[in-house]
């Protein structure tokens, strides 16, 4: 018997309970298992979003039964840092990947079709409690809809329908002066509130700018103005477009991990809820993602482009649609047009949102330490 507000889960020996996140969740009828699904190359990310899978895990009032790790990487140090997370998790698993082929293709080998499958990538950095219980839940109330994303920060058109709702606030990065490293023996505040307000001039503007000399920086709030207070921040040049700004633009990205933050902080995170946006047939970004694994088998071939093939063919050659479930939201850290010197990873973005995680998340030190570590993350 389970402890009232619990039940059992699927086939496990675990109870969960009936509500996570404020979300009476579902499982699909045919699911025997909800396995998280990540496609692992980068220990400076997975190293955050590990806490946020084991806190996720069944065994721990999640709903994820365990979590697969597809090696999608030859680094040496990275591979070890796998070696370490398989270790620490007697439900963490590994599939090896055929890379030889290009694509993504091989990555669903593996897939069985009584298992729903949330498919991540390995920069997922936040995730909110009812995110993967929502989508979860949407595919069991919604099997005519053959993929459900998440409520993904930095995510180009999901980035737009963010910004039309309010939730991207006012930030621009600090100018001319050095980075206010932490003092020895303490850490990084993660909060928007103790940050200065930014000082520069109108005629600033950041699409035009990137650090100088591959400098470290912050951005800071801009205040002091009661309208048009997001003109010249570069929010405003996303489109509706899975290819435009917001894709391509790492300040876009840094603009809106730091409102996230500050919508963390002032418990202030349904200004990005919704119900389900149906994409229409555009090409939605596959970052976090519920499917299952019958419909993933149906889409075999799988083409190399698999987000193309997910969201845009198979619900052409289906009728079902791909769509984006409001209620969780998480944080996708950056695309490779966003990334490099002098982009998002010259901000201390990433530091946030690991010191978040381990004020809040882990259930003890992180797994990895860019600080301890001997070589240049990724």
């Amino acid at each position: 018997m389970c402890p009232r507000g619990s039940r059992r889960h699927g086939n496990s020996t675990y109870c969960v309970p009936r509500e996570i996140g404020g979300i009476k969740w579902k499982r699909p009828a045919e699911a025997s298992k909800i396995m998280g699904l990540i496609f692992y190359g980068r220990r400076s990310t997975v190293s955050i979003l590990d806490c946020y899978l084991k806190r996720n895990l069944a065994k721990n009032g999640g709903i994820l039964d365990g979590v697969i790790f597809l090696q999608r990487t030859t680094d040496e140090d990275d591979l070890k840092f796998l070696d370490k997370l398989l270790d620490s998790e007697p439900d963490y698993t590994k599939w090896v990947i055929d890379m030889t082929e290009g694509g993504f293709a091989s990555s669903y080998d593996l897939i069985q079709d009584d298992v729903v499958y949330i498919k991540m990538d390995d920069d997922i950095v936040y995730i909110e409690d009812s995110a993967i219980p929502s989508i979860v839940t949407t595919r069991a109330e919604h099997p005519e809809f053959f993929v459900v994303s998440s409520n993904v920060i930095n995510q180009p058109l999901i980035s737009w329908i963010h910004w039309n709702l309010g939730a991207v606030k006012a930030y621009l990065p600090e100018l001319n002066k050095a980075y206010p490293a932490p003092q020895p023996g303490s850490k990084l505040n993660w909060r928007p509130s103790v940050l200065p307000s930014w000082q520069g001039g109108d005629d600033f503007q950041v699409s035009e700018w990137n650090p100088p000399d591959h400098q470290k920086h912050r951005w800071l709030p801009v205040k002091g103005h009661t309208d048009h207070i997001l003109d010249r921040t570069p929010i405003v040049e996303t489109e509706y477009d899975p290819f435009g700004p917001g894709w391509k633009k790492w300040q876009v990205a840094a603009q809106e991990h730091y409102s996230l933050f500050e919508n963390i902080e002032n418990n202030n995170l349904r200004q990005y809820r919704f119900g389900t946006w149906d994409f229409q047939l555009k090409r939605m970004g596959i970052q976090f993602i519920c499917m299952m694994g019958k419909d993933i088998n149906l889409a075999k071939p799988i083409a190399a482009d698999d987000e193309h093939h997910f969201a845009v063919t198979m619900p052409e050659q289906t009728g079902r649609h791909a769509v984006a479930d409001g209620g969780g939201v998480v944080a996708h850290f950056s695309f490779g047009a966003q990334a490099g010197d002098e982009q998002i990873e010259q901000t201390d973005v990433l530091d946030r949102y690991r010191i978040y995680a381990e004020e809040n998340i882990c259930r003890g030190p992180l797994l990895w330490d860019p600080i301890l570590d001997n070589h240049k993350s990724p």
